[in-house]
């Protein structure tokens, strides 16, 4: 799993169709309201490859969306501030559109357990629930490692934030890689269930960044953009 497979799980968990009866019951009919039909999530990706030094070998910014045919999820847009030659473009375009749909792999209730949320804290207007990643998935993260907050309007009965974060550094890939840094940070529109635009003074919207360590090599991941999306069918299918 990458980071951004468990980002992605950790959102489309809240479209689950499937819930306890132990689930609160504010947070239980704030999953039922989450928008039918849009499982899946498009979004911007700025990957900078980074030196022992921290300064950067290359910078790729690309496009994944999973609405689209499988031979076009992933659209290079720009490497090193300049649009990429067709050599690049093609390069990159096949590596990962060969690679099969990742999010169908692992259900999201896999992952989160709503039954056993606990509110973290309640003001007038919200309740903001923590909620654990299942033990089950310890074999491809460490769970205990991950604090996973959900905000959910009391009025609008929506979630209207999602934040996921570190208590330490991450093991993922049965260790041969670490996420060193994560903030994870979404509001969501409670009419359209959809991200809000960053505003300028950084009150609202999305923050979404990572630092990945893998075989010696560093990578640092900032996401932008998010969009939901129905996940594309084959016609006739």
């Amino acid at each position: 799993m990458n980071v951004r497979s468990l980002l992605l799980a950790t959102l489309a968990g809240f479209a689950a169709p499937l819930l306890h009866a132990e689930t609160p019951e504010l947070l239980h009919e704030a999953i039922g309201n989450w928008l039918a039909g849009k499982e899946d999530w498009a979004l911007t990706q700025r990957v900078r490859e980074l030196a022992d030094d921290g300064t950067v070998k290359q910078e790729r910014v690309e496009r994944y969306d999973p609405s689209l045919p499988d031979d076009r999820r992933w659209h290079l847009i720009e490497v090193d501030g300049h649009p990429p030659t067709e050599a690049e473009r093609q390069a990159l375009e096949r590596k990962k559109n060969q690679k099969p749909r990742k999010h169908a792999n692992h259900p999201p209730e896999d992952f989160l357990d709503f039954p056993h949320a606990v509110p973290e804290q309640e003001t007038a207007h919200a309740v903001t629930y923590a909620v654990s990643v299942r033990p089950e998935a310890a074999r491809l993260v460490q769970t205990d490692k991950l604090i996973v907050l959900v905000t959910v309007g009391k009025e609008s009965r929506a979630i209207e934030r999602v934040t996921v974060t570190l208590r330490d550094t991450v093991r993922v890939a049965f260790g041969f890689a670490k996420i060193t840094g994560l903030d994870f940070d979404v509001s969501f529109d409670p009419a359209t269930s959809e991200p809000k635009a960053t505003t300028e003074g950084g009150q609202a919207g999305t923050t979404a960044h990572a630092t990945l360590s893998r075989l010696g090599e560093r990578l640092d991941y900032e996401w932008s953009d998010f969009k939901r999306v129905a996940t594309y069918q084959e016609p006739g299918k």
